[in-house]
């Protein structure tokens, strides 16, 4: 495996067991019939793998209820995930789409080409450039685009979880074909993603999550409307006026700057589960796979780890014994996350995803034994 498709692979797996693991909310699904016949669910799943080459553009709505308090330098994602969203997405091809989150004073765009990422602030009027692809990252808006956030859920799955049909539905005006995955690890605490596409194209119009044991959806995400057009160029990379500020940044968020600045080194398996690919530079936060049950582990240097598990501790979070150390849980309905404390050496751990509180603190176990 080259470094670059290892790298993107540790990225979309962080981004898959952070965002899949939101809790639920409510979200009002159309239910006007469709007419249209299915589409085999095998073959509308090898569609769905095929479709990024597919340009679109439309406004998606997505809904989820992370719920779980705000902690020190996670409070933007936790934010964006903790109710309804509205986007604006103009997708050209792998590299080179926009996608603008609308909010109260404007709009906040997430603009990429082939020279990289770059975000565009409306209010502050500031374009920021993301220097190089993070190996790992927290989630932003663009990843909760329907086509993508669908090729990842099933990106994720094994051959031993159940890929089923589902009813044909109108999603933004169109007929949808239907599949499910059922995933059968029982360490993870995700039940089953639902996904509709167009059956010509097989790009995603909508993904639910659910959590183990049904209920509500953890997370919803699925375009209002959606045309199948090749976007403008324009519309995709828009002229900024010479009055703009703009600055280059080498780190995208907090767990980025972890990634690079942490001396810490991970181990290569955790609860029996292998380390994905890492390279010397990136492997102070490494993703642990195992499908829907992957999950990821950050080492939190001094200061700011003491400061998150002081709120988690504040915040309520509970305790989980572990051999050695102190250790906090924080669980939804999908989600759970532990931090562990090794003192006095003075070390503090995050481990975090869609599975069980059991995973975690065996990881935990082995990571401070």
């Amino acid at each position: 495996m080259s470094v670059v498709r290892g790298e993107a692979r540790r990225r979309w797996l962080l981004v898959a067991a952070l965002v899949a693991a939101l809790c639920s909310a409510p979200f009002a699904i159309a239910a006007i019939p469709a007419g249209g016949t299915s589409v085999e669910p095998q073959k509308l799943r090898e569609l769905i793998l095929g479709s990024a080459g597919r340009p679109y553009q439309g406004v998606v709505e997505s809904t989820g209820s992370l719920g779980l308090p705000d902690l020190p330098g996670l409070d933007e994602a936790t934010g964006l995930l903790g109710g309804t969203s509205r986007m604006r997405v103009w997708y050209d091809a792998r590299e080179s789409w926009r996608v603008a989150l609308m909010t109260a004073t404007g709009e906040r765009d997430f603009l990429r080409s082939k020279d990289g990422l770059a975000i565009w602030d409306y209010e502050t009027e500031q374009l920021t450039r993301i220097q190089g692809a993070p190996a790992v990252r927290l989630p932003n808006a663009a990843d909760l685009m329907p086509p993508d956030l669908a090729r990842r859920m099933l990106r994720l799955a094994t051959p031993a979880d159940r890929v089923t049909g589902l009813d044909t539905r109108r999603v933004a005006g169109r007929a949808a074909a239907g599949l499910r995955v059922t995933t059968a690890d029982s360490a993870t605490t995700i039940g089953s993603v639902d996904i509709w596409a167009d059956p010509e194209t097989g790009v995603p119009l909508e993904v639910r999550i659910v959590p183990r044991g049904g209920g509500r959806a953890v997370l919803t995400s699925r375009l209002l409307d959606v045309r199948f057009a090749r976007p403008a160029a324009s519309a995709v990379a828009p002229r900024f006026s010479r009055g703009v500020r703009m600055s280059e940044v080498d780190t995208f968020d907090l767990l980025a700057r972890l990634a690079s600045r942490t001396a810490e080194r991970m181990p290569g398996s955790l609860a029996g589960r292998p380390a994905l690919d890492s390279t010397p530079s990136i492997a102070s936060v490494r993703a642990y796979s195992g499908g829907f049950s992957s999950f990821v582990v950050a080492p939190l240097p001094g200061r700011y780890g003491r400061r998150v598990f002081e709120a988690a501790r504040t915040a309520g979070a509970g305790q989980l014994a572990v051999s050695r150390g102190e250790a906090l849980a924080l669980q939804t309905s999908v989600l759970t996350a532990v931090l562990v404390r090794d003192e006095p050496i003075g070390r503090t751990f995050l481990l975090a995803g869609a599975v069980r509180p059991e995973l975690l603190r065996t990881a935990a176990d082995e990571l401070i034994s």
